[in-house]
């Protein structure tokens, strides 16, 4: 899987997306219901993605590509 800075991934329900200050996490959101989310951000084991107006963080291992429809041209 190879994600990509404005890419789309696939975020299972019951996935935990996370806010850091500094190293530590501050705020914790369990997605209820799956989601495709936008890359803002890679980092080495996580990516950041838009949530709600903001930059959340979900472990990349959580997440899925997103396989956009081909074309009938």
């Amino acid at each position: 899987m190879s994600n990509e800075i404005g890419d789309l991934v696939y975020v299972p329900s019951s996935t935990d997306l996370l806010q850091y200050e500094k190293s530590s996490p501050t705020k914790v959101f369990k997605v209820v219901s799956p989601t495709n989310l936008l890359i803002l951000e890679k980092q080495e084991n996580k990516l950041g993605v838009l949530f709600r107006g903001e930059v959340w963080y979900v472990d990349k291992r959580k997440v899925y590509d997103v396989k956009m429809g081909a074309s009938n041209g």
